[in-house]
């Protein structure tokens, strides 16, 4: 099997009402320089000669980047090692080759489905507390069991939105993340002290540049305590110190899988985390999440509801579970006529 010929797709989608920061809580955030709605993502596609096609996806992104295409015409898909592809857009479509080649779905390359299914949190932005109780009373209706909400302290109205979602849906578990922006030790256990009793999560609560502040957490609070971590240093240092109950954890593909075994080596269970991405780099990350043992809080794979369309032709998100198919390789269909249409000029 030779490669013979590759194509990039950049496509921008809108996000669906009552997602997105409401009137007053718009504003740039760690990692966001701009409004999510401005960002893209490039659908990527390697065709063989044995007439299967590859599909990759890239994070989103801002502003224009490199269209510069890999050095790949000519070569075999299973000529590279698959532990050897760590990254995504090409690296995933690669796998996702290798995966279809042996007839495999691409969670049998990580290492077997442990699970059926992921379980994925609904998500929303800052925003008022009548905002957030209508989010969840559509993750309710949707069949969702938790509810994820982007906070900060300064907004002075995070207890009231969880004290909101609460009365609208009494059953929904809260994650609250405020990207570091409770600030400190001292914020967070406040507010920590009115939301005792609730089910809620407090992910990345403070910034983690001493991981000692986050143990302060852990021993000053029943509310569960969870870092969003990068790198194996990272995890290793949260369980050294006891600076967590759970680790959100960043990366995709092998390098999830192998935070997630340190992490779970250390007694801390993990979930898959999200950039907001379109459905394809959800897929992407579910596959890994089905071959993890330790990931077993619900994951942020939200980008595939949150969007106006997925660009696939069948939904993930039923009930609040990502369910992958058998299919080899990634399993999934692009909706042609949906790329089309969000598709942007280089």
């Amino acid at each position: 099997m030779k490669i013979t010929a590759l194509e990039r797709t950049t496509v921008r989608v809108p996000f669906v009402p009552g997602i997105l920061p409401g009137p007053g809580y718009e504003e740039p955030a760690p990692g966001y320089p701009e409004p999510l709605s401005a960002r893209c993502q490039d659908i990527v596609r390697i065709r063989t000669d044995a007439g299967l096609t590859g599909l990759g996806m890239s994070g989103p992104y801002y502003g224009v980047r490199e269209r510069e295409l890999p050095p790949l015409i000519g070569r075999d898909p299973l000529c590279w090692e698959p532990r050897a592809l760590l990254g995504d857009t090409w690296d995933m479509a690669l796998l996702d080759l290798m995966a279809q080649a042996v007839g495999w779905p691409l969670y049998r390359l990580f290492g077997g489905r442990v699970r059926p299914s992921v379980a994925v949190d609904y998500w929303i932005c800052r925003m008022n507390p009548e905002d957030s109780a209508a989010a969840a009373r559509r993750a309710v209706t949707l069949g969702f069991e938790g509810i994820k909400l982007k906070c900060k302290w300064d907004d002075h109205n995070t207890a009231d939105r969880v004290h909101a979602i609460h009365e609208a849906a009494p059953k929904l578990r809260i994650v609250l993340d405020p990207n570091e922006r409770f600030h400190t030790v001292a914020n967070t256990l406040a507010l920590a002290r009115e939301l005792e009793g609730y089910d809620v999560v407090f992910e990345d609560p403070i910034p983690k540049t001493d991981l000692s502040l986050y143990r302060q957490l852990v021993d000053g609070t029943s509310i569960p305590i969870a870092p969003h971590l990068q790198s194996a240093r990272q995890v290793i240092e949260a369980v050294h110190l006891g600076a967590a109950d759970a680790v959100n954890l960043g990366p995709s593909g092998w390098g999830f899988l192998d935070l997630a075994r340190i992490a779970e080596a250390g007694g801390l269970p993990v979930w898959q985390a999200s950039n907001v991405d379109l459905g394809l780099f959800d897929v992407w990350r579910a596959h890994a999440s089905l071959a993890c043992p330790a990931c077993t809080w619900s994951s942020d794979l939200c980008g595939n509801f949150v969007h106006e369309h997925s660009l696939l032709t069948e939904p993930l998100v039923v009930d609040g579970h990502l369910r992958l198919s058998d299919r080899p390789g990634l399993g999934v269909e692009l909706d042609e006529d949906a790329v089309a249409r969000y598709s942007v000029a280089d």
